[in-house]
């Protein structure tokens, strides 16, 4: 497992300016993209992840899941409805095993998947000045939803940022086309960011991320996807699903996503959290939260650790935070 420590001074002042009050320009490194495409392709989806695909319509920007058949997570999934296609994007590492679903799941004549990876780069473009910008350069949207969009002498597929720890829209747009596009939107007013930039704003926003907080034996449930709408209880089958509606309905996990903050830079992560002398999760990122004045973190820990628990870890203490993510 990877884990993940933002230095201090890794994020510029101009990026977090730009976060809170503009508009930033990150590129989404360390992502896959797929397209499906054919006349089955929303039932296709359906039946296999997390998040109800069939029920929000064309234009739908979608978070969800990827499960074994036990119910632990492969792959986050961020799922664009478009008008002729579904655009599925995920975390790199995991685009072997999701492409191994599609190939033995998709019926070839109902839906297909084509990897369009290599012939495109994924942007995000966040802020609260993020659509005024990108309406700007591309033109007036039609709608406040995902879509694919000519730009220059091809297209681009835009969609509401959902899951990413800030506002905006993330951006997919073929390699031929990158360059021009980037150019367009720091002419008009954005600031250059860092991947640093965007994994701190995923940890001060409590996403989890594959490598991280998600590993090969985390549940939904316990990384936060029920309240970040990933989950389902009412689309009907799906892989995993019976693991999923079971913890809904009948109990909890064993652990939870839980905040922290730290009373010393951490050496090295994952760091193993103790309390009483007895080992009761890790913790798993970190980023330095100016708003705070101190280090931030994310950790997987037992269920039952209530707000202001002060556990142990290798350098420091980390104290855990009432939930921060449903007063925002």
């Amino acid at each position: 497992m990877t884990a993940a420590l933002v230095p201090e001074h890794s994020v510029g002042t101009a990026e977090r300016g730009a976060l809170a009050h503009g508009v930033l320009l990150v590129p989404r490194e360390g992502e896959a993209r797929f397209r499906l495409t054919g006349s089955g392709r929303v039932a296709c989806l359906q039946g296999l992840v997390t998040c109800d695909v069939a029920k929000p319509g064309d234009g739908a920007r979608l978070f969800g899941a990827l499960l074994t058949n036990k119910g632990m997570i492969v792959a986050p999934l961020w799922i664009s409805r478009l008008a002729d296609a579904i655009l599925v994007e995920l975390p790199a590492t995991a685009a072997p095993a999701v492409h191994e679903v599609f190939t033995r799941s998709l019926p070839p004549r109902l839906c297909r998947a084509e990897d369009l990876t290599p012939t495109t780069i994924a942007l995000g473009l966040y802020g609260p000045r993020a659509g005024e910008l990108l309406a700007k350069v591309v033109g007036p949207l039609p709608l406040d939803g995902a879509i694919a969009w000519p730009y220059a002498s091809g297209t681009v597929w835009l969609a509401p940022a959902t899951a990413r720890g800030a506002p905006g829209w993330d951006v997919v747009v073929g390699t031929h086309l990158a360059r021009a596009l980037s150019d367009d939107l720091l002419a008009n007013g954005a600031t250059p960011g860092s991947a640093a930039a965007l994994e701190a704003a995923r940890i001060v926003g409590g996403i989890p991320r594959l490598g991280a907080e998600i590993d090969e034996r985390t549940l939904p449930q316990e990384v936060r996807l029920e309240e970040l709408g990933a989950l389902s209880y009412t689309k009907g089958c799906y892989l995993g699903q019976e693991t999923v509606a079971r913890l809904h309905f009948r109990g909890h996990t064993n652990r939870r996503l839980a905040a922290f903050t730290l009373d010393a830079e951490p050496a090295s992560l994952p760091l193993d959290t103790q309390q009483a002398g007895r080992s009761v999760g890790r913790l798993t990122s970190a980023a330095w939260h100016p708003g705070l004045g101190r280090w931030f973190a994310l950790g997987v820990v037992r269920h039952d650790l209530e707000a202001g628990a002060v556990l142990g870890v290798t350098g420091g203490t980390a104290t855990v935070l009432e939930d921060p993510w449903r007063a925002a």
